[in-house]
């Protein structure tokens, strides 16, 4: 083999290291471990819709409250990304991550046990802060330390974890949000209630991702890519003993390079280091595969977060109210009763008991679970037909249920069309895939975390145009969804081709 030559010629490139310390328990446990870190950033962004009305009840939250508190997270993983994908850069994936997520958990039980509003949105903003460090680290971290004959799929099934991520939070809700409890805590000033255990239960994820990564080694790559090679070695090393049971000193590989391009050669003041760390991705030759990915995203994101978050909302007025058959998705959501909108300015009155709906969340894991089984499948048919012709498969098939919201008149097969139009998201796994593979080691946490910007900046705003055209506009609405995902089908035509594996090209760095 050529890698086998290679280390008889005492050099051998990273790439080749790393699938010479073959495949097995190292990897899957890292996948495991980085799976169940990005879902407990996604539990601490959606967990809190499902909480919303049982919050809002208890705390006697206006309208306009209430929708400061469902952007509160996005707002913190918006505003926090950024500094997360520089310190995964900098400091490391793996220390980012046992930095960050153990104080993201804490903060979310501080969050759990807020006595008024203003305490609950500091403490949400700062939770989901600190919990986004998973989209920049972790995903690279995985694609780092797993063989390029497994790396795509890796990426696909945790990219599927996060599609599990409402079912996951609606399987404690159901029981959680059966229980009567209402108990005074005078020393906190608050009543300890349902949706304060939820919060506290939605928690474990994150302990569970911080714990096994502490069994867990550092990026041998980015090890490597900060000039410490014996530590890489080590690494593989040990990521060679655990898959192949041998020892680590039989490992045959004694030395190994980065190309240029990866290797960190920028220092100075913490400005500068921001700059060459965020300038290079949008300069050539970077700045085309950057302007492609992160416009095919947001194209995605736009259409997946702004319906994902109306899901219960819509799929109930399927089965509630008056005769739905017989009417498109359009004119269901055109009779979404506006005087059922509380004005921004007054209390919403609920039963706090019975705040939050079976049927809600009944509707949420249905959605879930079937864009999770379908992210599933795709880790396969991605082996089988390459990362580009998947993408265009995702995108082709939401486009096409799309268009048929707008025709078809059977309540069942609408509120199947509806759930598959944004499950466009699917492509995250392909497009966090090419952000790992197209970019330099030293630029890959900036990359991811910037997606991440860019998703949930425009996913906000989705939420937020929705909530206003959704009942009166839903065809002009729902035709400028339709054109955007068009507008990124024909983007995704000039993503890379799979023939030949994508290296990360050289870039000039500034001089010091």
């Amino acid at each position: 083999m050529t890698s086998q030559n290679k280390v008889m010629q005492n050099k051998c490139s990273f790439e080749d290291a790393l699938d010479i310390s073959g495949f097995g328990m190292y990897n899957i446990s890292m996948l495991l471990v980085c799976c169940v870190l990005i879902l407990a950033m996604y539990i601490d962004i959606f967990g809190f819709s499902v909480l919303l009305p049982s919050v809002a009840c208890d705390m006697d939250l206006t309208a306009a409250q209430q929708g400061l508190l469902s952007a509160i997270p996005l707002i913190g993983i918006m505003i926090s990304s950024y500094a997360w994908g520089l310190c995964a850069d900098t400091l490391g994936r793996r220390k980012t991550l046992l930095i960050a997520m153990p104080i993201g958990v804490a903060f979310n039980l501080l969050a759990s046990i807020s006595p008024n509003f203003t305490a609950l949105c500091v403490f949400k903003f700062l939770s989901a802060g600190f919990s986004s460090s998973a989209n920049a680290a972790a995903f690279v971290l995985l694609g780092e330390t797993v063989p390029r004959q497994k790396r795509s799929r890796f990426m696909f099934l945790m990219a599927s974890a996060t599609m599990f991520a409402q079912l996951i939070i609606s399987l404690p809700a159901l029981p959680i949000f059966e229980l009567r409890f209402n108990i005074d805590v005078p020393f906190l000033g608050l009543e300890y209630r349902p949706w304060r255990l939820l919060m506290q239960v939605l928690s474990l994820p994150g302990l569970m991702g911080v714990i096994g990564l502490i069994f867990l080694k550092e990026s041998p790559k980015f090890l490597l890519s900060e000039g410490n090679e014996s530590r890489a070695i080590y690494v593989l090393q040990t990521m060679y003993s655990t898959n192949t049971k041998m020892e680590k000193q039989s490992y045959p590989v004694k030395t190994i390079f980065l190309d240029i391009s990866d290797m960190k050669t920028t220092s100075g003041s913490l400005l500068k280091r921001m700059w060459d760390q965020t300038a290079p991705l949008f300069k050539p030759p970077l700045l085309k595969n950057s302007l492609k990915l992160y416009f095919i995203l947001m194209c995605a994101y736009v259409t997946s977060t702004g319906f994902a978050m109306w899901v219960p909302t819509i799929t109930n007025a399927y089965f509630t109210g008056d005769d739905r058959e017989g009417k498109t998705f359009c004119e269901v959501t055109g009779s979404l009763s506006a005087t059922g909108r509380a004005d921004a300015n007054s209390t919403i009155v609920r039963n706090c008991d019975d705040a939050v709906k079976p049927s809600a969340l009944y509707a949420v894991m249905v959605y879930s679970s079937l864009c999770g089984f379908l992210s599933l499948v795709l880790t396969f048919i991605v082996g089988i037909l390459g990362k580009k012709k998947t993408t265009l498969l995702m995108i082709a098939i939401s486009e096409v249920c799309g268009v048929m919201l707008f025709f078809v008149r059977s309540p069942m097969l609408s509120i199947f069309l509806f759930f598959m139009f944004p499950y466009v998201a699917l492509i995250l796994g392909n497009m966090n895939s090419y952000l790992v593979e197209l970019n330099p080691t030293y630029l890959r946490g900036m990359a991811t975390c910037l997606s991440v910007v860019v998703a949930r900046g425009f996913g906000f705003i989705s939420v937020q145009l929705i909530a206003m055209f959704l009942s009166d506009h839903c065809v002009p609405m729902l035709s400028g969804y339709i054109i955007l995902v068009f507008l990124g089908f024909i983007t995704a035509f000039f993503l890379p081709p799979d023939t030949k594996k994508p290296k990360a090209v050289k870039i000039d760095m500034p001089e010091e």
